[in-house]
């Protein structure tokens, strides 16, 4: 059986999964921990080959969340020589709406945070995603989002996006200045208020983040989720990610590889489930998924789980163990959760 994929409509790029903190929400589990795992040149010119063409930029040449090629991590900050070199090749490409995703770690002064977003202006970016959450400003001092946000509508002007802007209010009304522990953040605004952050339960999350998100969503048995598949997450066009190891990476599926990314064409043929066990019980019914990791030695956590999602990735993380299934990929994913 093969898995048939749709054209990508939107994308991203993830140069790295190294990052400046380890934030409790990450889907992608990103660290500084991460070793550096250097994307070649020749990879990242077939990944963007491979996107020439397919991506739909945002109307009115801007651009959105959704749209075109965003360039991300971990913090593409942390190799800006690679990120400049990622933006020039995408431009002479024709590659729509290509924005960066930060941090804003790196904002410490006006001089720095406006010459770097020059450069990138200059070799082609036409924008700017600034992150901004609870999570965030547990190690980047909420000052350098705020630089990031005015030097860059300055040189980015409407193309600016503050993801979310519900807490970069919140912040500035707040008036913080430097950081602010997450247990702090919950004695002010309450567990109820991290709605606003589309915290959604997957990834590092339902490791590090376990009573808050049972507050929120609940906790059900594995046995509740048998019936239910992945098919529509793992074949959605729109925002999937192509990673610095190779991966072809669905939606916000950390850790779980459709296949080699230089080879987009290969992938959009239709991917072969016989090789990826996985991949074709996760398209099936979790159940499957759940009874190949008993078979391995799984334990269920009881009553335990606050999503499919959070399901699905206790059983591939109990699978990237054994090391037998090259779809649980990278592998260093599971380590950082």
């Amino acid at each position: 059986m093969r898995l048939r994929i749709p054209e990508p409509v939107s994308a991203g790029i993830i140069l790295s999964y190294r990052c400046s903190g380890e934030c409790r929400h990450c889907m992608y589990a990103c660290s500084p921990g991460w070793r550096e795992g250097r994307l070649p040149e020749g990879r990242l010119g077939r990944m963007l080959e491979g996107l020439r063409g397919r991506l739909v930029g945002a109307p009115g040449g801007g651009i959105g969340i959704n749209y075109g090629l965003h360039l991300t991590g971990g913090e593409p900050f942390l190799n800006f020589g690679l990120l400049l070199r990622a933006v020039r090749r995408a431009a002479g490409m024709g590659l729509p709406s290509t924005f960066v995703e930060t941090n804003s770690f790196w904002c410490t002064d006006e001089e720095t945070t406006r010459e770097r977003l020059l450069q990138l202006r200059e070799a082609g970016l036409r924008g700017l995603l600034v992150s901004v959450n609870p999570f965030v400003v547990e190690h980047v001092p909420f000052e350098r989002v705020e630089r990031a946000v005015r030097v860059g509508s300055e040189v980015f002007g409407e193309n600016v996006l503050v993801y979310q802007p519900f807490f970069y209010h919140l912040f500035r009304r707040l008036g913080l200045r430097g950081t602010l522990s997450f247990e702090r953040y919950l004695e002010l605004f309450g567990s109820r208020s991290l709605l606003h952050a589309e915290l959604l339960p997957m990834g590092r999350a339902v490791y590090r983040l376990e009573g808050v998100l049972g507050e929120l969503y609940g906790r059900r048995r594995a046995e509740d989720f048998f019936g239910e598949s992945c098919l529509r997450e793992l074949t959605r066009p729109w925002h999937v990610h192509l990673d610095c190891l190779g991966n072809y990476v669905a939606g916000y599926c950390g850790g779980l590889s459709l296949g080699e990314a230089e080879d987009l064409e290969g992938i959009l043929s239709g991917v072969d489930l016989e090789e990826r066990p996985v991949l074709g019980a996760l398209v099936r019914d979790l159940r499957l998924l759940y009874e190949l990791a008993v078979e391995l030695g799984y334990r269920e956590r009881e009553g335990d789980y606050v999503s499919k999602c959070h399901l699905c990735l206790d059983l591939r993380r109990h699978l990237a163990e054994t090391g037998q299934f090259r779809e649980l990929s990278p592998r260093e994913f599971y380590e950082h959760l």
